[in-house]
């Protein structure tokens, strides 16, 4: 079987399940002693690189800029050909404009769509098809296959689904260091004598922050408090939510926590009573899910999007119509107010098909799976 040699291409290393995916594959790959290259703009999560096996090549490829992609594009010719590279795999929609300056000589290109995204208007939704313009596309859920086939009309069979994967090893609940959790929960001020409900997502609008402070300002019980943890880099986003949160009175009940590293991740989930999911239009799979339940906890989420491939086999106590404020709020006080036991069989079982279906460990098997398929 011919041996593949992978390159992936995207915009920066800095946060979330895009970069978080490029980087679970790179290190996969490199467990296995292969050499495989990222090429990106650099950024924070490049520590947690393999860097014997996975090398990075700092380009902008980030960048909108069309007038440089001719310059950016010879470059990656060049690290494809000194490298052997017979399959380039293009992460995001910036880079996936890039294509056209590649040389496909020898080469099987690869783009996945993380989501629909925004296909309302002519502009946003042709800036959206250089996604589909490489031999294969990957689909990180069975919404985003049925969506891109309806809205971008992709041929179903150049469309493979590969979900994305939680670490359910790391995110273990039995596996947590006492004294990092103390520490933790101190430094961040995080009360030890009220029930937590963790909102986790990136502080941007259409992850449903304010409008959960909406369902929080109905929520009278005193005995509950209301965490935001999420990538904090929008300040005009995050001073809207400062703003309302003041304006509502709920600065006793509510913190921003911003961005946490992947363990203190794991502490906040594992100090929380609940999680809670609303963001105002569907994702392409909402990671925070999975993360969740392998964490063994009550998650209520709006069950549209990825989120409902995820759910569709667990239990309704999870699932919440879109924007029915009245029976989350329903859910809030039923989960928060009932012994912990009751749901203990529930978020056994839910971890245990969190560990079948959408784990990481079954993510990488697949695309090395796929990675050979295609070459043959």
């Amino acid at each position: 079987m011919k041996k593949f040699n992978l390159m992936q291409i995207v915009p920066a290393l800095s946060s979330g399940g895009v970069e978080q995916g490029t980087l679970d594959l790179a290190n996969y790959i490199a467990e296995k002693e292969i050499r495989n290259l990222i090429v990106s703009n650099g950024g924070r999560m490049l520590s947690y690189l393999n860097k014997k096996y996975v090398h990075h090549y700092k380009l902008p490829v980030h960048s909108k800029n069309f007038f440089i992609m001719p310059f950016i594009g010879r470059k990656i010719n060049t690290i494809i050909k000194e490298n052997n590279i017979n399959i380039l795999h293009i992460r995001s929609r910036a880079p996936a404009w890039l294509i056209p300056y590649i040389d496909k000589k020898n080469l099987i290109t690869v783009s996945t769509f993380h989501n629909v995204y925004g296909h309302e208007n002519i502009i946003k939704k042709t800036y959206n098809t250089a996604l589909s313009k490489t031999d294969y596309i990957v689909a990180i859920s069975k919404y985003v296959k049925e969506e891109i086939i309806e809205h971008y009309r992709i041929n179903p069979h150049k469309i493979s689904v590969i979900n994305r994967g939680v670490d359910t090893k790391f995110f273990d609940p039995k596996i947590i260091n006492e004294n990092e959790l103390i520490n933790f929960l101190k430094k961040n001020n995080i009360p030890n004598d009220k029930k937590i409900i963790l909102y986790p997502g990136r502080l941007t609008d259409w992850k449903g922050q304010l409008e959960f402070l909406n369902v929080v300002e109905k929520i009278k019980d005193e005995r509950f408090f209301f965490c935001f943890a999420g990538d904090d880099k929008n300040l005009n986003f995050k001073k809207k939510i400062i703003y309302e949160i003041n304006k509502k009175n709920l600065q006793n009940r509510c913190k921003i926590l911003g961005h946490l590293n992947r363990n203190d991740l794991k502490l906040m989930y594992h100090c929380s009573d609940l999680v809670v999911s609303m963001p105002t239009k569907p994702e392409g799979f909402g990671r925070i899910i999975s993360e969740s339940l392998s964490m063994k906890k009550i998650i209520l989420a709006y069950n549209f999007g990825g989120v409902k491939n995820q759910l569709e086999n667990l239990d309704d106590i999870y699932k919440i119509d879109s924007r029915d404020h009245e029976l989350l709020i329903e859910k809030i006080k039923f989960v928060l107010n009932s012994s912990s036991d009751n749901f203990e069989i529930l978020k056994s079982k839910s971890r245990d098909y969190v560990e079948i279906n959408f784990s990481k460990k079954n993510m990488l098997e697949e695309y090395i799976k796929f990675y050979r398929n295609i070459l043959t």
